[in-house]
């Protein structure tokens, strides 16, 4: 089988560059073989047993499989992790939550030694709707010591995000808790960090079917007469729990990031700010906890 027939068979799903790039992926991933090795014929050189595994991942990927699911992981902030049917697939643009927490928990630990404030604490950190666990296990990785819960309504997706969890050796709590009944009881976080379902039912129409199907539509969708529900919630637990000074991060449908960030405003959070992703879209919105505790956290 050459690379030609590879991704002309896949450009039955996808436009001929995406096409011609998944190939080289999926073969480079599953074999080791080099994009030089590729173009000068080497899948005709496979095995019969090595032909065999190729065409079956071609196969999949032509019914509408995404390339991870086929290969079993996803990049993410330099490191795999495995995804499935029960998680989300990391994507890149998400990675802005884990650079900009780590930025923000770098300086509060800054501003704790220059003001020789003792003892010191590590950082607590929250991720809501975690998923893969990639957010969280990012963000243990780049801070060491930082105390890291994540929560998710799934039960399938915190086994996968424990697995990750053990497979690059960090220490991150898991625990099954819906993000819209959480209570207050918690020790108070100095971060807090979500990307929860933003996609508007009225939107599916638009997506693709690599998405529609093998992705868990509970971490997807919102509907039409409430998308800001999650936000909502999670804002009101962290005016009860943030730190004064504490921050909260969230990524957002880029067609809700504004009226996330009034939100956010209206409830009394501060230095509120809306970021674009690294495609120029609105996607991400910060609010640092009042600096005053709310007595209720209602908007």
């Amino acid at each position: 089988m050459t690379y030609s027939e590879i991704w002309h068979r896949i450009a039955t799903s996808y436009d001929d560059g995406e096409a011609r790039a998944i190939a080289r992926i999926l073969i480079e991933e599953l074999f080791g073989l080099s994009y030089a090795d590729i173009v000068c014929g080497a899948t005709e050189q496979l095995s019969a047993d090595d032909t065999l595994r190729l065409d079956t991942a071609v196969r999949r990927i032509e019914q509408g499989e995404p390339l991870q699911h086929v290969l079993g992981y996803a990049d993410f902030c330099g490191n795999r992790f495995s995804v499935n049917g029960s998680v989300l697939i990391p994507r890149p643009e998400t990675e802005w939550l884990v650079d900009e927490g780590a930025k923000l928990m770098d300086g509060c630990i800054a501003s704790d030694e220059t003001q020789h404030k003792a003892p010191y604490s590590p950082k607590r950190i929250l991720d809501i709707g975690t998923g893969s666990g990639c957010i969280a296990i990012s963000l243990k990785l780049r801070l060491g010591d930082a105390y890291v819960e994540a929560w998710d309504i799934s039960e399938e997706a915190l086994r996968t995000a424990q697995d990750n969890a053990d497979a690059l050796k960090v220490e991150v709590v898991f625990i099954k808790r819906d993000a819209l009944r959480a209570d207050n009881t918690a020790a108070p976080w100095d971060l807090i960090v979500s990307n929860p379902p933003y996609i508007c039912d009225s939107e599916r129409s638009a997506m693709d079917d690599n998405v529609l199907l093998h992705e868990p539509h509970t971490a997807l969708f919102v509907p039409d007469d409430d998308p800001l529900r999650f936000y909502r919630a999670i804002a009101r637990y962290a005016l009860l729990t943030l730190n004064i000074g504490g921050s909260l991060l969230f990524e957002c449908n880029t067609r809700y990031a504004e009226a996330t960030g009034k939100m956010l405003s209206d409830m009394g959070f501060e230095e509120v700010t809306v970021s674009d992703d690294c495609f120029g879209l609105p996607r991400f919105v910060r609010g640092s906890s009042p600096s005053q505790p709310s007595p209720s956290g209602r908007a």
